[in-house]
């Protein structure tokens, strides 16, 4: 971040002596010009009530421009595979979890259908053991 400009020559007497300049009638850039302030301090001078509000004004756009920056520096930073499309429809993906409860009538009839499928596996066997014969391996 660059250092700041001029924040030590922005005192409570510098606050005062620019607003009696411009309470003269004097220009903001003939008062950036007779006090040594950039134009962009002045018109912070101007629109503030006191030495306080100024501070506050002050701050708070450096606060901005901070935050600018950094969003800037993040955006150059992200890899080019990872910024996204710019143009094209946004997809939107919901995922949910979903828990199933199984009743006790549920259990009971999924049993009888795996003890079912076991008794058809276990035939199976026997007629394919009838069919092919059965290997001893004695």
């Amino acid at each position: 971040m660059a250092a700041r400009k001029n924040t030590a020559t922005i005192t409570p007497s510098v606050f005062k002596a620019v607003k009696i300049l411009l309470k003269s009638g004097a220009t903001q850039k003939e008062v950036a010009e007779y006090m040594s302030i950039s134009e962009a301090s002045v018109q912070k001078i101007k629109a503030s009530e006191d030495y306080d509000d100024y501070k506050r004004i002050v701050n708070a756009w450096w606060a901005k421009k901070k935050a600018a920056e950094e969003k800037k520096r993040a955006a150059e930073e992200k890899p080019a595979e990872e910024k996204e499309p710019e143009k094209g429809p946004q997809i939107i993906e919901h995922r949910q979890n979903v828990t199933i409860q199984a009743t006790h009538y549920m259990m009971e009839k999924m049993k009888k259908t795996n003890e079912l499928l076991t008794l058809i596996n276990n035939k199976l066997g026997a007629i394919i053991d009838d069919l092919y014969g059965v290997k001893n391996n004695a």
